[in-house]
């Protein structure tokens, strides 16, 4: 029997090796020269990701208290009858808590959604998300962002909350500040920013902190990657650059110093991949946990990202190196012979002996999580805004994101093609950060003008950028009575 990953992959690029196929046939551009349009990723994000997380149940009780488990219909968990995608051994568990990290992945996603479309719902729905997180889950006595809460209780203690929890209690709130500046919105930033290092910074030169203590089956011993690098990706890339002084000079200084924890100590430069977690040669591995293609090209994406921001031309050509040898590696090529029985009769025979083009997690996995999809996707976006050519096998992923990743019946990208949408590690996050890299590498790689939406009530509006990317300004429309601002850009570049 296939494995689970070899059938993911095998399910997502049947559908777009057909569409590969049909395309050299009809035409002699083919996927390898092509991207979608900016149109595509659009219908992509309204119509293909936002009915699932638009859902009422969604909206949670109080609005803003998003749920952490919902079946793939939508509808709220209920668990004397657990919906079959949920019951699985390392999910059933946790039903009794509700995660903080996920509240504000699900708020990332709603910012998203206005960003990329203009929906004031989604706006709304990202304002109630970001204040249901600092009213009523930040820890008043201790400080920073309670993990979960459990039969309605804070969970753990204090010193028992991991930091990347703690980074990710902010997810929502980064973005939810750059579409509006929101002053309380920016307080909690800055708040939650200083805590985190000033509590869980270590004197042993490895970064930021794990735990600090010993609970929830994590240890104080442990030295994580996640803990230094989803600080980057979840809050400071995207809010450094927009802070008043003196706060945006302390958070520049502090993602320079933990990139440079990332290159000199989570990084093997022999094997030219970032290690997972360094506390232990055991969890170096190849095999151990997060040393998987996914962990590796979002640290190489975030170090070039951060090189730009801060002009270092050696992390610039660093990380442009790591990520072109891992997208390299990550690349998976399925022989046809596999996947034969999930084509028409009549493509078949046109179709043998050739191979379809995929992402794989691990060497010789053969296949990748929908969230390793994105974060390589998104690599190699970076990559091909820069060169203005598509980075292979792009012509071939998105699509095939598109088209077998997501449930085209109830919305929503799952754990599984279709299937497994929100639990306690499943939100909105990675798929709508997808498809906003998407839409931008549209413009850039088509040649067309990206609109995007903001919310900033200021009569001295700020120099909008297009995400962690530059853009030139075409023109700035305000709409819903000076509420909202409609910025069209062009030439949008890293």
């Amino acid at each position: 029997m296939l494995s689970y990953s070899l059938r993911t992959s095998i399910l997502a690029l049947s559908i777009v090796a057909s569409c590969g196929a049909m395309a050299s046939q009809a035409a002699s551009v083919t996927p390898e020269d092509t991207f979608p349009s900016t149109q595509a990723w659009l219908t992509h994000a309204k119509q293909g990701l936002a009915p699932y997380w638009m859902h009422e149940a969604a909206q949670g009780v109080p609005v803003g208290n998003f749920p952490t488990f919902r079946c793939d219909n939508g509808e709220l968990l209920d668990v004397s009858n657990v919906c079959p995608e949920l019951q699985h051994g390392w999910i059933i568990p946790h039903f009794g808590r509700e995660y903080t990290r996920m509240k504000s992945r699900q708020t990332y996603a709603y910012g998203v959604l206005f960003h990329l479309t203009g929906d004031v719902k989604a706006l709304e729905l990202a304002k109630d998300g970001a204040y249901y997180l600092i009213d009523q889950l930040q820890d008043a006595k201790n400080g920073g962002f309670i993990s979960f809460t459990e039969d309605d209780k804070p969970g753990l203690k204090w010193t028992q909350r991991t930091s990347q929890d703690q980074a990710y209690a902010l997810v929502g709130l980064a973005m939810y500040y750059y579409l509006t500046r929101d002053t309380k919105v920016e307080r909690a930033l800055i708040e939650q920013q200083a805590f985190i290092f000033d509590k869980y910074k270590l004197n042993d030169d490895v970064g930021l902190a794990w735990v600090l203590e010993d609970g929830d089956d994590q240890s104080a011993k442990q030295h994580e990657l996640v803990a230094q690098l989803d600080q980057i990706n979840g809050y400071m890339l995207l809010v450094a650059p927009l802070l008043p002084e003196p706060h945006k000079t302390k958070w520049l200084t502090d993602l320079e110093w933990l990139t440079q924890i990332l290159v000199n100590d989570y990084h093997s430069d022999e094997e030219q991949r970032f290690y997972g977690a360094i506390h232990h040669k055991a969890v170096m591995l190849p095999n151990a946990k997060h040393n998987d293609f996914g962990h590796t090209i979002k640290a190489y994406w975030m170090t070039y990202l951060t090189a730009q921001l801060l002009d270092k031309p050696d992390w610039e050509t660093f990380a442009k190196q790591g990520m072109e040898v891992t997208l390299e590696r990550a690349q998976y090529n399925m022989p046809f012979d596999y996947v034969a029985d999930y084509f028409p009769k009549e493509q078949q025979e046109a179709l043998k002996g050739t191979t379809i083009p995929t992402w794989q997690s691990r060497p010789n996995s053969g296949g990748a999580s929908s969230w390793e999809w994105a974060e390589l996707d998104q690599a190699a976006m970076t990559l091909s805004m820069n060169t203005g050519k598509v980075q292979a096998p792009l012509g071939y992923t998105t699509t095939g994101f598109m088209n077998v990743w997501v449930d085209h019946t109830y919305g929503g990208v799952g754990l599984n093609p279709k299937s497994t949408k929100a639990f306690h590690w499943g939100n909105g996050y990675h798929q709508f950060e997808h498809a906003l890299i998407g839409t931008l590498t549209s413009g850039s790689l088509n040649h067309n003008p990206v609109t995007l939406y903001y919310a900033v009530n200021d009569e001295t509006l700020p120099s909008f950028t297009p995400y962690y990317y530059q853009g030139k300004v075409n023109k700035a429309t305000s709409l819903n009575n000076g509420k909202v601002q409609a910025v069209s850009f062009s030439d949008i570049t890293p």
